[in-house]
């Protein structure tokens, strides 16, 4: 509080101090009429902080200000004492001043001079001197001269001490009016410093001295805050006062400007004048379409178009109420030209008229990308004011090699130059991803064990993109409660959704903002192409036909393409990255829309077979593209460059062995020199890949058939020995079972060659001959499984016994066994055990399988029982009626 005290008034400290009985130190109650003031007052702002309002909340539209009244807003501490501040020679000394002499020469000495009431000082030996009304310059010199005549050999220096103290008045419309008492230093700008300010009405261009009731001094505080003119700012005396007019009119200037605010005009001041209070327009600010909003003669808000550029509009007057509106120029540039995709330096270049492919692209080696494809490029292009594009096709390698040619378009205005990886390549595909990483985590807070962020996430998210709209499904959006939540619990369809809108925010951005176009390097093919393709079917109208076609079948990069300027057949293959090893030249089909067909209620399509080979060799006159052509590219019949078949086992040459198309097995066993003396061809092991797959897929329908069962039995009432939960691990267990895709053949019909047995051998395909196997298993239900030497003579039964007999549960009724070649011995009527010995060969196994329906005495005594007991409750109560 005391800080406060101090920083309050000379006055007002001594109001207060009086109101609670104590007297302050050099206070004018406790001195004589001719006692002056120990210090003169610092000039200070009082402590008004619990007046200002608060700063404005975040969030809050902030209010237009009003210039200047800031700068009484901020908290000054003081201004420099009087006493060790400079005096100005043309100060005019009065009562109360004090004067330093010091005497040198002769004599020694030092003196303060009071300029008394009636003017004058006491110089020593000399007498009374009037020096009041006289600057301090003129009155130097009339102390030295005096002093200098009137003693010989003693000189003197003057300077200035302690100031005296005025009384001004502050009235008007400042924040604070009344009486202050300040140093004889004070100027005007001081002053209203001391009263804090205008007030919100207060008038800072209307400033008035009055002295004896006129006025000496008007002053204009927009001359030091825009010009730094501080001219009229003058020295105030005793009793002058300083009058602050109403403010009068209030004109305010918006957008664009390097000070926008509310700033007071004065008559005859115009639109130019308001304009360069504001500091002017920014480097971006468009002036020559400007809006002025003003109150017409009925009182109504209008609105007027001005050109400020032009002297006409700028000298429009300004009115009270005006509202000058500066719009920011539009953010595209007129010559510029795009470079994106797979160049070393994407980004805008600057476009001169007679420019070519060549002037922004001038080496393949420093300007591209190693994974550049250099035979299909693109230029976008406008073609009118709606911003409607038309594509042009070049061939990088031409238009370099080849200046003057057709590939070295010239380009114009605003052109996009599109460079494609090879095939459906991309570059440095991590930094696009971590693009993406980041900016989601700049959205959200999410705790760091949430991975769903990690892979290829722009591969993710545009396959995702590509997919045609489902208009009943429910549109998955992700909330700023959701973002709240750190995404805990974020479905799998959101956190697609939110990968999906980051990388479109990208892709349509992606030929006019600077950061997503340095990014244009990391995108694929189709990635590339797809704002390219959305933007050909937004201008699609009646009368301009989707510019679109389709290329499919055997091509490196199938899918749409949009259709450029003259585009022809090898144009579209050049799009599709070329053709594959394995396309047919010889024969493409050209599908056409023709028109509606009435009869069909439907569109006219019709079909043209298309001789590539002899396009590509100048033999035939290439085909022009029209809207929505599909060029569909066959691959070669029977096709097949890597056909591999592996033999192994008791073979003479083992190993892969390439085959051709139709070959068959006995064929490549041939080419492996034929069987060993030792090879078992009964037990060969035949394996192929396609039998494996379709396994698989049965395996895979067989599992879900019994979880349904297991599920089905799991909800009714029936019980049963095993539980749920055993079932399913059962399941599980079975699932892990691999598909060998086994094919029986007779292996020693087909190395004779007999064409019965023999076969077409497939890509993949593995056969294996073991070693002679003169041996018999027998596995399954039975005492001691195990393998037993053959022996011709020896039945099933004789096997059977040699393995200790049958176990309990073991189902004799049906026995099998598993032959060598992988064909199953299937059980006779006459029983196995009469069976003749042939039936058993080497390399046989003997499966005793389980019998599921088996029950054990106990459990079967237990239901013969139940039985009985229910049986016994419907005879009692038979006989109770």
């Amino acid at each position: 509080m005391l800080e406060q005290l101090k920083k309050l008034p000379r006055s007002e400290q001594e109001r207060l101090a009086r109101q609670y009985g104590y007297e302050l130190p050099g206070s004018t109650s406790n001195r004589s009429v001719n006692e002056k003031p120990q210090d003169v007052e610092k000039l200070q702002q009082p402590n008004r902080r619990s007046e200002e309002q608060q700063p404005e909340q975040k969030g809050e539209k902030k209010e237009p200000e009003r210039f200047g009244l800031k700068l009484f807003d901020a908290e000054i501490s003081t201004f420099a004492p009087v006493s060790n501040q400079p005096v100005p020679e043309s100060y005019v000394l009065g009562a109360d001043d004090q004067l330093l002499l010091q005497l040198f020469g002769k004599q020694s000495d030092s003196y303060t001079l009071d300029v008394s009431r009636d003017g004058n000082i006491m110089l020593p030996d000399i007498g009374p001197v009037n020096v009041a009304g006289l600057s301090f310059s003129t009155a130097s010199e009339l102390i030295v001269e005096r002093i200098r005549s009137a003693n010989i050999g003693l000189n003197a220096a003057v300077s200035m001490g302690q100031l005296r103290t005025i009384n001004i008045f502050v009235a008007g419309e400042a924040k604070y009016p009344g009486v202050y008492a300040v140093s004889a230093l004070t100027t005007v700008t001081q002053a209203l410093f001391v009263a804090g300010g205008v007030s919100d009405i207060g008038s800072l261009r209307e400033i008035e001295v009055k002295r004896a009731g006129e006025t000496v001094a008007r002053f204009d505080l927009y001359d030091l805050l825009l010009r730094g003119d501080s001219r009229n700012d003058v020295h105030l005396k005793h009793g002058d006062v300083l009058f602050i007019a109403p403010v009068k009119a209030l004109a305010e200037v918006r957008g664009e400007v390097k000070r926008p605010a509310i700033y007071e005009v004065k008559r005859g001041e115009t639109l130019g004048d308001l304009l360069a209070m504001a500091g002017g327009a920014k480097a971006n600010g468009y002036i020559s379409a400007a809006v002025l909003e003003r109150y017409n003669e009925q009182r109504l808000r209008d609105f007027i178009n001005v050109d400020l550029t032009k002297q006409a509009d700028n000298a429009i007057d300004a009115k009270a109420g005006d509202v000058l509106r500066i719009a920011a120029s539009s953010l595209r540039v007129e010559n510029q030209l795009v470079l994106a995709g797979a160049v070393a330096r994407p980004g805008f270049y600057a476009w001169h008229d007679g420019y070519r492919v060549t002037d922004i692209i001038r080496s393949l080696w420093s300007d591209l990308l190693l994974s550049a494809d250099l035979h299909y490029a693109l230029i976008v292009r406008q073609i009118n004011s709606a911003g409607d594009i038309e594509v042009i096709q070049f061939d990088l390698v031409n238009a370099l090699e080849n200046p003057s040619g057709a590939d070295n378009v010239q380009l114009k205005p605003r052109d996009t130059l599109v460079v494609f990886h090879h095939v459906d390549q991309f570059y440095q595909r991590e930094k696009l991803n971590q693009y993406m990483r980041d900016t989601i985590l700049e959205q959200l807070e999410w705790p760091p064990e949430q991975r769903w962020l990690i892979g290829d996430l722009a591969s993710t998210a545009f396959t995702e993109i590509q997919k045609p709209v489902d208009p009943e499904a429910p549109e998955v959006v992700v909330t700023e409660a959701q973002k709240d939540t750190q995404l805990l619990f974020m479905t799998e369809l959101e956190q697609q959704a939110l990968l999906q809108a980051t990388l479109s925010d990208v892709l349509e951005r992606i030929y006019t903002d600077p950061k997503a176009l340095a990014l244009s390097s990391h995108f694929s093919r189709k990635e590339l192409l797809y704002p390219i393709l959305q933007k050909l079917r937004q201008q699609a109208r009646a009368n301009n036909n989707l510019k679109i076609v389709t290329v499919g079948g055997d091509v490196k990069v199938p899918g749409e393409y949009p259709l450029t300027v003259d585009a022809t057949v090898t144009d579209l293959v050049a799009a599709a990255g070329g053709l594959n090893d394995s396309a047919y030249f010889n024969r493409a089909e050209l599908s056409r829309t023709s028109g509606i067909n009435d009869q069909l209620n439907g569109v006219r399509i019709s079909h043209e077979t298309i001789d590539l080979a002899a396009i590509f060799s100048g033999n035939a006159a290439d085909v022009a593209l029209q809207s929505r052509d599909r060029l569909n590219i066959f691959a070669t019949p029977e096709w097949k460059t890597d056909r591999e078949v592996t033999l192994s086992g008791e073979v003479r040459f083992p190993g892969v062995y390439k085959v051709r198309q139709g070959e068959r097995l006995s064929d490549v066993i041939q080419r492996a020199g034929g069987l060993t003396d030792n090879a078992f061809a009964f037990g060969a092991v035949f394996t192929r890949e396609q039998i494996r797959k379709k396994e698989t897929a049965q395996m895979e329908k067989l599992l879900e058939q019994l979880k349904s069962d297991v599920a089905t039995r799991a909800l009714s009432t029936e019980q049963t020995q095993a539980t749920p939960q055993d079932s399913m691990f059962l399941l599980r267990e079975l699932g892990k079972i691999e598909p060998v895709g086994r094919l029986v053949i007779n292996l020693e019909q087909i190395v004779a060659q007999n064409p019965q047995y023999d076969m077409p051998v497939e890509d993949k395909d593995m056969l294996f001959v073991p070693r002679q196997n003169r041996a018999i298993t027998i596995v399954g239900e039975v005492q001691y499984a195990g393998t037993h030497r053959f022996d011709g003579s020896a039945s099933v039964r004789n096997y059977l016994d040699l393995a200790g007999g049958l176990r309990k549960r073991a189902d004799n009724d049906r026995v099998f066994i598993v032959r060598a070649d992988g064909s199953v011995a299937l059980p006779e009527s006459g029983g196995w055990f009469g069976r003749n010995k042939t039936n058993l060969l080497p390399g046989d196994t003997i499966v005793v399988p389980l019998d599921t329906e088996y029950k054990d005495s106990l459990t079967l005594w237990g239901q013969i029982t139940q039985i009985f007991y229910q049986s016994a409750i419907a005879l009692a109560a038979l006989n109770s009626f």
